[in-house]
């Protein structure tokens, strides 16, 4: 099998790189012919043992071409639905599918032309989120339909929300433990950022503890979708609390755009969070709540009461109060706040497991669902992608592998 993926990806990307011309005929591909080729690009990225950044940038830039992308998951078996959790924008559920949970979320989209809108809105991030690969960020498995609504797969995390875990630990929780998971939120932040990611809904709820005990960022680049839902005419939303207001930059009241700066004043917030068992302003009505933040009010420290010795919650409140300043460009980098952590004065360690996901989780999950991989050979390949032309472009016969599927 990595005899063919190597194949495959050394003729796409010799392809790719060859002449510019050849590349606009590879972009100009429509229908049929541009799912097929979504979808072999997606199997390589998954199956291959390494980064793959031209291939991803052909992905992105076909399925932003041809109004596609990669095809959703068929997901026979599915078991033991269980509702769990609901909001303004989706429905959680629980299932089983092949002897593995998997958390659901359905989106609140009712009829084909809601889910079309939602998929096209989507594509971009979905295919963004599919590639990531860290510790502390939340695999993203894909998506499919159940019936006419659209739904996103990843891993299920029993132990819920960092917020929830921590409710159920001891009430002294260990001081280590809380700077390990402010640590753990951190890094993952470091490695969005490094790949050009905004979260811009960064919270606690956002924030999932795994087998392991690690966080793990999630539901990071919906926030564009979320718009676009909102403005669905048959969009129906629950009520709700108010909880993103008490994580929101005041540059995002005055219009501005989120950016990496905005996801670090989250940070802060989720930071305080974790340090003082509650959110920002918890106990002020959502205008009120706006005016302060605005005003360049912030909460005080809290007392060393929460679990933190006096000089490590000193030097942690240096950085809560680094991360939401008013001014944007005042605020630290997510890698300056990870060597702030690390350091001497609040000394996070990271939390030490054997187990976590990998560069092979998503394709060991696909291979749980196809059962086998169908990879076309390369002259198959290169006649998908050319057509009658291939002929013209000479040496590129990398190999020709197994016969296709």
């Amino acid at each position: 099998m990595q005899k063919k993926v190597a194949e495959l990806t050394a003729w796409l990307n010799e392809y790719f790189h060859r002449d510019e011309k050849w590349y606009k005929k590879f972009l100009a591909c429509r229908g049929g012919s541009a799912q097929r080729l979504l979808d072999l690009l997606q199997d390589l990225l998954d199956l291959s043992l390494t980064e793959q950044p031209r291939l991803l940038n052909a992905l992105r830039r076909l399925s932003s071409t041809s109004k596609l992308h990669p095809r959703c998951f068929p997901l026979p078996h599915l078991s033991n639905k269980v509702h769990v959790a609901g909001g303004t924008f989706s429905d959680v559920y629980v299932a089983s599918l092949h002897d593995q949970w998997i958390a659901v979320k359905e989106m609140r989209v009712f009829d084909s032309m809601e889910v079309e809108i939602f998929q096209e809105a989507f594509s971009k991030e979905a295919i963004t989120w599919r590639q990531l690969s860290h510790p502390n960020v939340l695999p993203f498995y894909g998506l499919f339909k159940d019936s006419s609504r659209l739904c996103l797969v990843s891993p299920w995390m029993e132990h819920g929300h960092i917020r929830k875990f921590l409710r159920t630990q001891p009430a002294a929780c260990a001081m280590d433990k809380i700077l390990s998971l402010i640590l753990d939120v951190a890094l993952g932040l470091e490695y969005l950022h490094k790949r050009g990611v905004i979260h811009a809904d960064l919270k606690s709820d956002n924030i999932l503890v795994t087998p392991a005990l690690k966080a793990c960022i999630a539901d990071f680049g919906l926030s564009s979708v979320k718009t676009t839902m909102s403005s669905l005419p048959n969009f129906r939303s629950v009520p709700h609390g108010t909880g993103a207001l008490h994580y929101q930059a005041p540059e995002l009241y005055d219009n501005k755009s989120t950016d990496f700066r905005s996801d670090i004043y989250s940070f802060g917030c989720v930071m305080y969070e974790l340090m003082a068992g509650d959110h920002p302003f918890s106990k002020l009505r959502p205008g009120a709540l706006i005016c302060a933040v605005i005003q360049g009010c912030r909460p005080v420290c809290p007392p060393p009461g929460c679990h933190l010795e006096i000089r490590t919650l000193s030097a942690a409140w240096r950085l809560v109060e680094a991360c939401w300043a008013q001014s944007p460009e005042e605020r630290p980098t997510a890698a300056q706040i990870v060597v702030l952590l690390k350091g001497n004065e609040i000394g996070a360690q990271e939390t030490k497991s054997a187990w976590h996901w990998n560069d092979t989780s998503t394709s060991r999950f696909r291979r749980q669902l196809d059962g086998r991989w169908c990879l076309p050979s390369v002259s198959k390949l290169r006649t998908l992608v050319l057509g009658n032309d291939w002929h013209l472009v000479e040496n590129l016969d990398v190999g020709n592998g197994p016969v296709a599927c």
